[in-house]
């Protein structure tokens, strides 16, 4: 028996993975699927706002994936019209001798620019009654942990978030109650406004660095926020370590035994991979006359028990050899990480003032994470940081 818990894995090509021969046909595994929902959700698309936004609705290219200025207003004039469902639901409340809080409304962003865009567009409108909280993993743990707080009284909260609130966190009351009495029969409806943009971790084909990548959203992405399957990891991440580790396995050239994975990476990345981990001095130029395949060096076999990048883990093994371990390992481990330095929202120049001064005359980021380090090293050691 093989369990699976996964929001967005392809069930036929898992099954058609395991698939059996049995009685000179193909039997692949019986596939079960259990539908059910707590509640009603229903979607409105972009051209199911005409009648509920008071703007035109702007024409959006698929083949580039951007958020268009008119959007922003349309996700703005959006939220306007929930606060026009408010009052008329205020009246029948009040008929009814009932009373609610102003429901929460949760709005995906792509990065930190469009949170920031979107937050400057709702600070402008005037006599509104909004709370704006931001989510995002540049955002101090303070400010993220105030999406938590409770609402002030005749205020809505709007959290404009990344994908972080797609499956790390879970915001109770996000949620815009639209309570009416119909038949009595009452209705809940969520409040969720998606951009279906994200930024996505690829792996250039040159350079074999990973950058983000503004892309749409999968549909098994947006449906987790209430359009296809994304690539692989071993499609989309650096293959180093993956080949590492098949060398270590001694099973075989690296091409031939990940042409066997669920969904294996191209050819050409494997060979690619292989050749920079020979320039690296992983590899040695080649084993038994193949020239796209190389036997494991002394390094090689170091980088591959050290669970970091490999340009990391080499950055580790000659700190060692000329004796700068600890700084080595000071930064390697600041790099594995996004940013150490922590920068309150709307103080990005204060917070680069400060890390000059860690920097010194270096003017060098990795001399700044150090200098930081030891810094919050000897206040720790007297007792100033809990």
């Amino acid at each position: 028996q093989v369990i699976l818990m996964s929001a967005s894995i392809n069930c036929k090509e898992f099954a058609d993975y395991f698939t059996l021969e049995a009685h000179n046909d193909l039997s692949p595994p019986c596939i079960f699927k259990v539908e059910g929902k707590p509640y009603v959700v229903k979607e409105y698309y972009l051209d199911d706002l005409d009648d509920i936004v008071h703007l035109k609705i702007p024409s959006q290219n698929t083949e580039e994936p951007v958020i268009l200025g008119e959007m922003y207003e349309v996700a703005v004039s959006l939220i306007q019209s929930f606060d026009e469902f408010e009052i008329k639901r205020n009246r029948e409340e009040r008929s009814l001798g009932v009373t609610s809080e102003c429901g929460s409304v949760l709005v995906f962003l792509p990065g930190l620019n469009e949170i920031s865009y979107m937050q400057s567009r709702l600070s402008s409108m005037p006599n509104k009654r909004w709370q704006v909280y931001l989510l995002h993993s540049c955002v101090t743990l303070e400010e993220q942990s105030n999406v938590f707080l409770t609402t002030v009284p005749c205020y809505r909260k709007i959290i404009l978030s990344t994908n972080i609130a797609e499956s790390s966190i879970t915001v109770p009351d996000v949620k815009y109650d639209k309570c009416f009495c119909n038949n009595s029969r009452f209705y809940l409806f969520i409040a969720v406004i998606d951009f279906c943009l994200v930024r996505t971790l690829v792996c250039d084909e040159e350079t074999n660095y990973q950058s983000l990548r503004l892309c749409w959203a999968s549909k098994t992405n947006c449906n987790q926020r209430k359009v296809t399957i994304t690539l692989s990891s071993l499609q989309r991440c650096p293959l180093g370590n993956t080949v590492l580790k098949v060398k270590m396995l001694d099973m075989g050239e690296p091409k031939h035994l990940l042409a066997t994975a669920l969904s294996p990476p191209s050819v050409r990345d494997i060979e690619r991979t292989i050749l920079q981990l020979k320039e690296m001095g992983a590899l040695t130029a080649c084993v038994q006359g193949n020239p796209h395949d190389g036997e494991l060096t002394f390094l090689g076999r170091v980088l591959a028990q050290l669970p970091v990048d490999l340009r990391l883990g080499k950055l580790i093994v000659l700190g060692h050899v000329f004796g700068c371990l600890e700084e080595c390992l000071i930064i390697a481990a600041a790099l594995s990480l996004r940013n150490i330095f922590v920068k309150p929202l709307k103080q990005n120049v204060d917070g680069y003032r400060n890390k000059l001064v860690f920097a010194g005359n270096s003017k060098s980021d990795c001399i700044a994470v150090v200098n930081a380090f030891k810094a919050w090293q000897a206040c720790r050691q007297k007792g100033q940081l809990r």
